[in-house]
Formats: C-alpha cells, structure tokens, sequence
C-alpha cells in the first residue's frame, strides 16, 4: 500500500522534489558503503542511520514549506500569472486568448483532500496548475470558458 501511494505522490512532485529524493537514496547507499568500509559496529550504525534520517526529513519538510509558501497564482488583465519554486522561482505567464484546451485532473490522492490539477494547453505548450481547490477551479474554468 506504501509503494502505491508513493508512486501516486511521485506523480504530482515537482522535478526538485524527486531529485532530492534521488539524493537521499545515494545518501543512503553511501552509508551502507561506509559502515562495509570501515567495519563499524551495530551501535555506531544506528546513530548514524539515525542522524542522516533526520537531515533528510528536516530538509524535505523545508522544502516543501518553501515550496508551497511561493506557489501562487492569479488572474489579471486576460494574463493567468503562475509563480513556483520553493529555492528557484519561476513565473508562467498564459495569455487567456492563447489557451486552445483546458483539463482538469482529480487523482485518488487529491480526492482526499478535494484538490485538483489544471492542465493548459498553450501553442504547443503544456502548463500545469497544480494543488487547486476544486470549488476555485470550477470558478477558474468558468472563467475561461467565458473569454470568447
């Protein structure tokens, strides 16, 4: 069950979030490397098992309260203005007249906490605005509709 709903979350996490992810994973195949290496003793690997644990859940949760503390999005003069990035921050400007579709995708996982992705299709383009309470999307999708 784990497993299932880690490969739903991997699904909706930005880049960044499952490159830190990777990190942790090499992080931990270099402890079990050092603890072969120099013939560490039983209590000596739980400290540090211990000790890296907590860096790398100290640092996602970090992360995840900048990136969720810069996620903004707005709608103003026919330009829909999306800026993200929890350590880099990015800006997507969509011109409203620009949009040739639009999607909106609930999963299982956003069910739970009544949320959904919109996905716009631009030129060409595909940009996503993701973690949307599906009463705002609905009012946002109206919008839309209506530009015509």
């Amino acid at each position: 069950m784990l497993i299932i709903l880690s490969v739903i979350l991997m699904e909706e996490l930005p880049k960044k979030a499952k490159a830190v992810m990777g990190i942790y994973a090499v992080a931990i195949s270099a402890l079990e490397g050092t603890v072969t290496f120099f013939g560490l003793h039983r209590d000596d690997i739980i400290v540090i098992t211990v000790a890296v644990v907590i860096v790398a859940l100290a640092s996602s949760y970090v992360y995840i309260v900048l990136f969720f503390r810069h996620y903004r999005y707005s709608i103003c003069d026919g330009v829909i203005i999306i800026k993200k990035g929890a350590l880099f921050k990015r800006r997507h400007l969509i011109y409203i007249n620009k949009i040739s579709s639009i999607t909106v995708r609930e999963s299982f996982v956003h069910r739970w906490f009544k949320l959904c992705t919109i996905i716009f299709y631009v030129q060409g383009t595909v940009v996503r605005l993701s973690f949307v309470p599906v009463e705002k999307s609905a009012h946002l999708k109206e919008i839309l509709d209506s530009r015509d």
